[in-house]
């Protein structure tokens, strides 16, 4: 990369370089949904068991939901070449409004990504990779511009066309919006509810063995 004049990387090559870009660290991929899953299912329930009575998880939910509604309107993904990436995560946040995605939603899946970066030992510990995680597991719930127009030709004919347009999920965006998601939890996401979604997930989430 220092060589080629694109930057200063003297201790990584530009593959490394473009996966830290997409992943939040320079080696490790990002977590499957599946790995997330079982996190994901703990923490929502936990998250909705303390809801009512834990000012923490309460006031994260009601900020959440402040993010979500000050995001402003929604921008279609073809129009958002040229707007920097704090207007794009922010459109971001305004897609999982317009989707109807709740708060509480977003607050369980922020301490799911917590929770497995703690109990994953091949996980960074670096804030960059849980911020870009954090921002990849709830991107998934409304990701993109999608249209559907139905055509009808001179014999009368109709056919469907269909547009789906994905923004690119790399670079500053994902930190802006993963900031944007993790500054309402930053009282949510302490040892003590992270340990509770794990311990939670110990004790609800395992299978039974039979007998």
């Amino acid at each position: 990369m220092k060589a080629a004049r694109e930057g200063l990387a003297p201790f990584h090559c530009r593959r490394h370089v473009e996966h830290r870009q997409r992943h939040g660290s320079y080696w490790r991929p990002s977590f499957k949904a599946s790995e997330l899953r079982p996190l994901i299912t703990a923490a929502t329930a936990y998250v909705g068991l303390r809801a009512a009575n834990d000012r923490f998880i309460a006031a994260a939910i009601a900020d959440m939901g402040r993010a979500l509604e000050d995001a402003g309107p929604v921008e279609i993904v073809t129009r958002l070449k040229g707007m920097s990436a704090t207007k794009r995560a922010k459109i971001g946040l305004a897609r999982l409004r317009v989707k109807g995605v709740p708060p509480q939603r977003i607050v369980s899946i922020v301490l799911a990504v917590a929770a497995l970066i703690k109990a994953d030992a091949t996980a960074p510990r670096a804030k960059e990779f849980r911020t870009v995680q954090i921002c990849k597991a709830v991107h998934r719930l409304a990701s993109g511009t999608h249209r559907v127009w139905t055509l009808e030709d001179h014999q009368g004919r109709k056919r469907q066309i269909e547009m789906h347009a994905f923004p690119k999920s790399t670079g500053r965006v994902l930190r802006e919006m993963g900031r944007m998601l993790e500054e309402p939890c930053e009282w949510v996401v302490i040892e003590k509810h992270v340990a509770g979604v794990l311990a939670h997930r110990e004790r609800y989430g395992r299978p039974r063995s039979a007998g």
